[in-house]
């Protein structure tokens, strides 16, 4: 059907012409522009993705450029370093030479001065961009300072929840200080109150039954009238109350024991039957006897020895002579020198050893008051009833948390106590106790019930102190012409300052290991974070050219079409002519 008031075919030739000419523009538009996804419009999602990751390339891209100034500081800061273990390594030297009693010691100190100001010179100058690893304003004393840092950005990330952070890593200049104004630097004394002062551990690993010895050199004889008469006590401790028995030795006693009749104990083997014979009587036996041998030999011919046999059932191991009465009087004698003590049966002899309630310990005595610094530490092990060897440590922290204090000084055995209590936790075991300036360590016994065979073992090392040496004169401070310090002192001080100038070093090197890593790696996320954009956003050129050339013919069939459609109604006019 044909109308004279709508062409229909030319309306649909119009239509396809703007179809082809639309997908010619979009097509052109992403060959010209090399982008699939230009604005929002064009893919929502994908725009987004796009404009946040090129965001975060630029900000990658800076933090890499901060991370080259940090990388310069560190560079700069670990040669200046390396120049001054040289230095110090020329200084050690040139002391060993020193010690040569035929060198001219004051040439040897001008090359050390020389070496003194040249290490000056190299801190001084080993800085980039105003900053100085080497040469610092800590405030204070560096043993003083808690935090003093350098940031150096290092890397720009965004986590899983879409927030953004910039990342650093710390320079720690109380480790790399050379030099600092208020003292403390690598090169410089440290701070006396650094000097942590421990006593030596005493050890006793001791742990068998209560005894005691006593002399008796013999002979005696008993008269029916004559007696010694004391007390025993078995088992006493701060854990329980001891059992108590009157002991009597007369003739009878002595007579029953040997089988005699004269009262006479001519020798300590003898006393020794008599003395176990007034046990019986008295009923200790059961508890103790006189046949030790921890402290005396089994055939001694002088000594003999008492002791608990632990049956008591008291929490003990000890045994005790007390209130020696004797109605010997030691003028019968005709001898001037008499031992009086004979006369008691050498019951009230001095002991040559005296145990009661053994138990493992240490021991060590508290020297002088000290300050724990900042990064300081005191370690030592501990072991109870053959536990693993488990290692403790005081620092900082926790002696002013034990003491209820700020400064981390420990002023007596007291305070040092109250540190290892809060150290070593109730439930360790460990019982700590102060006499004077004597601080003892032991097993506690309401954990470890026990005396003499029933101790438990015991182990607790020496106290370490870190740092265990105090640095007490500066570089420039080295006279080898003066008394003041040894040649040794200042071989092992200036060996000091070498051993830490090397771990600064080594700690530098890391640090920029870690930057150079850091910066390669910046440069790969940058690579793929442009790649995985290219990916969402461009355009397939290959793809959109082909496109092209289709719109492209597209567009001159639509035009062709449309001329076709508008001749039709020229075709009805002439129906009419």
């Amino acid at each position: 059907m044909t109308s004279i008031l709508a062409n229909i075919s030319a309306m649909s030739a119009l239509q396809t012409l703007r179809s082809v000419s639309s997908g010619l523009n979009v097509t052109q538009d992403q060959v010209s522009s090399g982008l699939r996804v230009k604005t929002a419009s064009d893919n929502v999602a994908y725009w987004s993705i796009s404009t946040t990751m090129r965001s975060d390339n630029k900000a990658i891209s800076a933090a890499s450029d901060a991370l080259g100034v940090g990388a310069a500081k560190v560079d700069t800061a670990y040669a200046g370093t390396r120049a001054i273990i040289d230095i110090l390594t020329e200084v050690k030297t040139t002391l060993v030479t020193a010690k040569e009693d035929s060198v001219d010691k004051a040439q040897i100190q001008n090359h050390i001065s020389q070496l003194s100001k040249q290490a000056e010179s190299i801190v001084g100058s080993s800085s980039f961009s105003g900053v100085n690893y080497l040469q610092t304003d800590g405030g204070d004393h560096i043993n003083n300072v808690d935090a003093f840092d350098d940031l150096v950005v290092d890397s720009f990330t965004r986590n899983s929840n879409g927030m953004t952070s910039v990342n650093t890593t710390k320079i720690d200049m109380r480790n790399t200080s050379m030099l600092n104004v208020q003292g403390g630097g690598i090169l410089q004394k440290d701070d006396l109150d650094y000097y942590m002062p421990m006593g030596g551990m005493y050890s006793s690993n001791f742990y068998h039954e209560g005894h005691e010895d006593h002399y008796f050199s013999g002979p005696i004889t008993f008269s029916d009238t004559d007696s010694v008469r004391t007390n025993i006590l078995i088992d006493n401790s701060e854990d329980a109350v001891g059992l108590s028995f009157n002991l009597t030795i007369d003739k009878s006693v002595v007579d029953d024991a040997l089988g005699t009749t004269d009262g006479r104990i001519e020798n300590v083997a003898q006393l020794r039957k008599v003395v176990q014979k007034a046990f019986d009587n008295a009923g200790a036996s059961p508890y103790a006897d006189v046949y030790g041998t921890q402290a005396i030999g089994a055939n001694d011919r002088y000594r003999y020895e008492i002791r608990t046999l632990e049956t008591s059932g008291n929490l003990a191991s000890s045994i005790s002579v007390g209130n020696v009465v004797t109605t010997f009087d030691p003028d019968l004698d005709d001898e001037d020198e008499i031992n009086y003590n004979n006369y008691k049966l050498g019951l009230t002899s001095s002991s040559l050893l005296n145990h009661d309630n053994l138990v493992p310990y240490g021991q060590m005595a508290f020297v002088a008051p000290f300050k724990v610094m900042v990064d300081a530490t005191i370690s030592f092990d501990l072991s109870i009833d053959n536990s693993d060897l488990e290692t403790f440590v005081i620092d900082r922290s926790s002696v002013d948390a034990a003491l209820g204090t700020t400064d981390g000084r420990i002023n007596s055995a007291a305070d040092f106590k109250a540190v290892v209590d809060y150290v070593v936790t109730v439930g360790e075991g460990l019982d700590v106790r102060t006499q004077g300036n004597m601080i003892t360590f032991k097993a506690e016994q309401d954990m470890f019930p026990g005396y003499g065979t029933y101790a438990v073992p015991f182990y607790i090392s020496q106290f370490r102190p870190d740092p265990p040496f105090t640095l007490r004169f500066d570089l420039s401070e080295i006279d080898v012409t003066s008394d003041e310090f040894t040649i040794d002192d200042y071989i092992e001080g200036v060996e000091f300052m070498l051993q830490q100038s090397i771990d600064s070093g080594a700690m530098l090197g890391a640090v920029q290991q870690r930057i150079e890593l850091q910066t390669d790696f910046s440069h790969r996320m940058m690579d793929e974070v442009e790649s995985g954009v290219s990916r969402l956003v461009d355009a397939d050129m290959e793809e959109a050219s082909t496109r092209l050339q289709a719109f492209q013919t597209q567009k001159q069939l639509a035009l062709q079409s449309l001329q076709i459609a508008n001749s039709q109604p020229q075709n009805i006019l002439s129906l009419f002519n």
